[in-house]
């Protein structure tokens, strides 16, 4: 049974949850609290019409914010029940969210603590340790997302992954003009600008920015795990983003270094290669939703600027009783 909860620590969290990653820091989630329940609700007026067509990536993006809100109201006592997709008639309504008196614990503080700290780093990372990947897919299995570590060729792939999307996209005007807003023409809360984009080294297969830079510099030694579902739904997308939150968070807080990949599962043709990767690795699951980066990052970490976040004023609503 759900718990009467006053707005302020709910708007507080939602502040920190707001720190989640998006597809292009689009951040397409708004919050509406009434009678000490919370919605979320996917923004379609930051709907990506170009690059994300089906809203697949629209839904997984606001599916991290609804794990690191859960990981933030810990912080104020609190816990969640939460009802996904509610009402079948209304397809933005993503959760439903009450909330119930519950201890904190040290896990929950750990992934609390690595919401400052984590940010999508684009750079080349040195390879992880290995005891630094151990039980990760453990710590996913109650988001029903399996996650599966590519192989020695899976750079390789990928690398092949993002050259057969680039392809396809390379004379498609809107998505040119889509990815040149969001990656240096936005404004300072959304999107992000150029100086957070490859200055050394090379990610091979990482989105062709219009933007970037590509010098030469140390070879990219990243761990690549793919996160798959067995359907692909708007649930199933969503629990995919609740697992990517708590996978990224969770490296974040072993010291590792992180940078979600999208662009690879875009495009029919693209996704294929990700998912005939994956099962070459040993996956089960049909459906590659996002791919993940994992590394030992650079000791400069703190010289590359953050992508800004929208104003919480912005995102919630409070509607009373």
């Amino acid at each position: 049974m759900g718990t009467r909860t006053a707005p302020e620590p709910i708007r507080a969290a939602v502040s920190v949850a707001c720190r989640a990653p998006s597809v292009h820091n689009s951040q397409p989630w708004s919050w509406v609290f009434s009678c000490g329940s919370l919605e979320l609700h996917a923004d379609r007026m930051r709907a990506l019409p170009a690059v994300d067509p089906s809203a697949r990536q629209m839904v997984i993006s606001c599916g991290t914010a609804l794990h690191h809100l859960e990981v933030a109201v810990a912080g104020h006592g609190l816990g969640v029940v939460v009802d996904r997709l509610p009402d079948p008639g209304n397809p933005l309504l993503l959760a439903s969210v009450a909330f119930v008196a519950a201890d904190d614990s040290d896990r929950t503080r750990s992934l609390r603590e690595a919401i400052a700290g984590r940010w999508t780093d684009r750079r080349a990372f040195g390879a992880p340790p290995p005891d630094t990947l151990a039980g990760l897919g453990d710590i996913l299995g109650r988001h029903d997302v399996a996650i599966t570590f590519l192989g020695e060729d899976g750079a390789t792939r990928l690398a092949e992954a993002t050259r057969s999307g680039a392809d396809l996209r390379r004379h498609d005007a809107a998505y040119r003009a889509e990815l040149f807003w969001w990656t240096g023409h936005s404004g300072a809360e959304e999107g992000f600008p150029p100086v957070v984009l490859p200055d050394g080294g090379t990610v091979a297969e990482r989105r062709e920015c219009p933007h970037a830079l590509e010098p030469p510099g140390i070879t990219d030694r990243a761990a690549l795990a793919v996160l798959t579902t067995d359907t692909d739904t708007r649930l199933d997308w969503l629990r995919c983003g609740e697992a990517l939150s708590e996978l990224l968070l969770e490296a974040t807080a072993r010291g590792l270094g992180t940078c979600p990949l999208t662009h690879v599962t875009e495009i029919a043709a693209s996704r294929e290669m990700v998912r005939q990767a994956a099962v070459a690795s040993g996956a089960h699951r049909r459906f590659p939703q996002v791919v993940v980066r994992l590394g030992t990052p650079s000791a400069d970490e703190y010289g590359v600027p953050r992508t800004g976040r929208r104003r919480v004023d912005d995102v919630w609503r409070d509607a009373g009783i």
